[in-house]
Formats: C-alpha cells, structure tokens, sequence
C-alpha cells in the first residue's frame, strides 16, 4: 500500500535526522503526519497546526504510544486507539484543531475548490489526508506554550518538514501564517516540495473566529447561506466548541485567500 509504504519511508528518514529533542522541549520523538491511507503524492493536501500540546503530561500518566517504535507515528496511533471508532463527528488523531473540527473542515473547503480529491464523511476525508503538526517538537512548560513565531525553535523543525513535504509532495498545504511570513522557512519549503500551492492561514480558533476575524462576518454568513445543506455546513455545524456562526468567517478568509490560486 502506497501510504504504508510512505509513513515507514518517513520514520526511517526522522530517524536518520537524529529525532532528539532540543533542551526547551519535552524528550519525545517527533511524529511523521498522519498520512492517510488514500493520500496520493502530487495530488494531495497536507494540513499542517502549530505545534502539539503536552502540558497534560503534567497531570496523567504517559501512553504507551509514547514509549515504544509508535512514537514516531503517534497521530496515525491515536487514530487506531480511539479516533477511528469513537463517537465524535470529528476523527481524533492527537491534533486538537483537527480533532475539534475547525482545520477539517477548513480542509475540505480548500479542498473542494482546488479540486483536490475529497470524501464526504470525516473519517473517509482523512484518510485522503496527510495531517500533522508543523512544530515536530513541545515545550515542556506546566501549560501549553506556543512557539510559532520563535524563529529559534522553529529552527529544530525544519530538518523534519522539509523531509516530509520532499517525501510527500503535496498539491495544497494548509500552513499557519505565522511560519510562513519568515523568509527563510519559507524558502526552505518552496524548495522541497516546489510545484506545492501553500495557502498561508491563521490559527482556527475561538480567538481567531470571534474576534480577529470580524472584517469577514458578511461575506461568512454569505458563505453559509450559499451552502446551506451542503456537506461542508453539516461539518460546521458540529465544530467542537465554536460559535458556528462566527466560525464561517475562518471560511470567508479563505474564500478570499484562495483567489490567487484558482
């Protein structure tokens, strides 16, 4: 199978990187994307978040998933755990955006209108994805920090994004604005996957949605309106802790990003 033999062509590439985590960090491998097993190289879309939390370590044993060979395809590891049968709409792989629905359903926007091969149910859409995040490694801090825009930290990183996007090839990659508005990250990804569309995008969270992004009320009830009863207004209407009104507006910066690209 293409994506099995794909996600053990990435272990073996992190490992030969080395995969020993910075002195900032929390002391686990980095995990190579979910990678699903209808991804197409060339032809598919990777999403990338920011960077996985681990702050809840502080207060609940380790999985084991983090202790043996599985820690370097964790998200593929929960997924089999928990994600693949659990009852939420949303599949779990480890990657609270994801899982909670606001960079799936993003995913499937994009998806469908640069005509990149989609499904119509959660879990068949991810497996045509390739999903993980940017940040391959966690500070270890009693809380989640984030780091998105340390260029310092991002630094350790690059090695491993660029192995899988070489690896991957995507069509489209989702990618946080924050990472992408540095130049030299940026070169770095232009020229290991060069014929990829990067779509730069902010975190799709409750701050993002409600607040920084109420330039674009009109145009996301446009949107809603416009799609109402479609695939794509289901998914939205089970995001995960979202006012879902405010959440089309994340959709109607897209629509506009993407005018580029078509």
């Amino acid at each position: 199978m293409i994506a099995s033999g794909t996600r053990q062509e990435l272990v073996a590439n992190y490992k030969r990187l080395g995969g020993e985590p910075p002195a900032w960090a929390w002391k686990y491998k980095p995990s190579v994307p979910f990678i699903g097993d209808a991804y197409r190289p060339v032809d598919g879309l990777l999403i990338y978040a920011s960077a996985e939390n681990l702050a809840w370590m502080n207060r609940k044993d380790v999985p084991a998933r983090f202790e043996d060979e599985r820690v370097w395809d964790r998200y593929r590891a929960v997924y089999d755990e928990a994600g693949r049968t659990g009852s939420s709409f949303f599949p779990d792989v480890g990657i609270q955006p994801v899982t909670d629905g606001g960079l799936f359903a993003a995913g499937l926007f994009v998806a469908r209108k640069l005509r990149v091969a989609t499904g119509d149910r959660p879990r068949e859409f991810l497996e045509t994805l390739a999903v993980t995040n940017w940040c391959k490694f966690s500070v270890k801090a009693e809380n989640n920090a984030d780091y998105v825009a340390d260029t310092e930290k991002l630094a350790a990183s690059l090695p491993y994004v660029v192995a899988e996007l070489v690896v991957l090839k995507p069509k489209v990659t989702l990618l946080p604005k924050a990472v992408w508005q540095q130049s030299l990250l940026q070169a770095a990804m232009r020229g290991a996957s060069p014929c990829t569309h990067f779509v730069p995008v902010p975190q799709f969270n409750t701050t993002v949605v409600n607040c920084h992004l109420d330039s674009f009320t009109e145009n996301g009830l446009r949107l809603r309106r416009e799609l109402a009863g479609s695939v794509l207004a289901e998914w939205m209407r089970n995001l995960y802790g979202f006012h879902e009104e405010h959440a089309w507006r994340y959709l109607a910066f897209l629509d506009e990003a993407l005018r580029g690209f078509q």
